[in-house]
């Protein structure tokens, strides 16, 4: 019996050593990496390079290529209409 109970918490310690170094470890990468992309200095950074190009955009005659015009005058046009606005 008490070899049962010692192989039996070799094995317990085993598996929960090789839970704790394959799946919390996976974990705690995510969740730093979470962390670091919801940080304030990386929204700043984002809403930065999103004025910096919207500077851009609005400096030029078109903005879109023709074909995406197309395309999103048709889509507005088909949500106006399910809306029933005018």
């Amino acid at each position: 019996m008490k070899i049962f109970l010692l192989k039996s918490a070799i094995i317990f310690l085993f598996c929960l050593l090789l839970f704790r170094f394959t799946v919390v470890s996976l974990t705690n990468k995510y969740e730093n990496k979470l962390n670091d992309f919801a940080s304030s200095s990386n929204f700043k950074e984002i809403k930065k390079d999103l004025f910096e190009t919207l500077e851009e955009n609005n400096e030029k005659d078109q903005i879109l290529d023709p074909s995406d015009a197309v395309i999103l005058s048709t889509f507005i046009k088909k949500v106006l209409k399910e809306l029933n606005i005018r």
